[in-house]
Formats: structure tokens, sequence, C-alpha cells
């Protein structure tokens, strides 16, 4: 098992700033389990209760604590989970008090460069939303920095750049 820096390392970021990317490299520079919010599956159109997007998202943000607990439990650590939405981010510290994390959250400083990333064919993501991305990033942009946090522009960084940065961090 890898050196165990932090029990958790939160990835953050608007759409097209390098989140899934970052976090796969960082998962096999530190052998890590790595989650991304985004894989738990949809279920609130299926079955014989339809739910809405806030409750589904509710419920697999409370799977993710749980799951993320019993990794813990069971001697894990730097645990790597990205593409929570910044509501959650903002909120990290109640859910996680007793935990060690780190929230290294990625930006952009140039809005053409991220619409391009966000409407690139070859990312794995199917996120093509430039205006919701474009307010995101604006937005974490404005708000203060939050516990335990470290913003990283990925702006003009290569993808080994950023992930040599973290590893700095984590050191």
């Amino acid at each position: 098992m890898a050196k165990k820096f932090y029990d958790i390392i939160f990835i953050a970021g608007a759409p097209g700033t390098g989140k899934s990317s970052v976090a796969h490299a960082l998962q096999k520079n530190l052998a890590s389990p790595c989650f991304e919010f985004g894989w738990i599956p949809e279920f609130r159109q299926m079955g014989a209760k339809t739910i809405s997007y806030q409750e589904e998202e509710g419920i697999a943000f409370e799977n993710l604590v749980l799951v993320t607990k019993n990794y813990l439990k069971h001697g894990f650590g730097n645990i790597i989970i990205t593409d929570l939405e910044d509501k959650r981010i903002i909120k990290l510290h109640r859910n996680f008090k007793k935990e060690k994390y780190i929230l290294f959250t990625l930006t952009i400083s140039d809005d053409e460069i991220l619409k391009s990333r966000v409407m690139n064919k070859t990312r794995t993501s199917k996120y093509r939303d430039v205006k919701s991305a474009i307010k995101i990033n604006q937005e974490i942009l404005a708000r203060p920095l939050l516990k335990n946090e470290v913003r990283i522009d990925t702006t003009k960084i290569s993808l080994p750049k950023v992930v040599k940065e973290i590893m700095s961090h984590l050191q």
C-alpha cells in the first residue's frame, strides 16, 4: 500500500477543468481508491417511485459518504473523490469532521479555453453546457477559499504538472 498522506483527497471544479483526468492520474500515482460521483447510477426514473434530482443527488451523496468511511475503516487512505457539485464541496467539513482531508479545486482563467475543453469531442464526459460550466467556474473563483482548499489554475498547465503540484501539497 502507498504512503498515506490524507484520509481523503477531493478534486473539485467546473466541468472541463480536468477533474477526472487529474483524479485518475493521482489514482495511479497513489495506488488509491477513486470515486467519481457521476458514476453513481441514476435511479429516479426506475421502479414504482419517481424522485426528484435533488432527492437522488442527496441519496447518492449519503451513499458516497458511507462508502468512503467504510474504506477508511478498513485501512485505506488517500481516497480520491471527484465530481461533486460545489454545494457539496462547501459543506465537506460537516460530513468529514473527523477525517483528515484536502480539497484541490481546479479552475480555468480563460472562458474561451474552458469552452474549447467542454466542447472537445474527445473528452469522456458527455457534458456540453458551456454557459453552465463558465458560470460554475466563475462562482468558484468568486467565493473565498474553503477550509483545506488549494486552488490550481489549469488553464496553461499540463496534466503531469497539475499532478506534480498536487503531489507537492501532499508531502
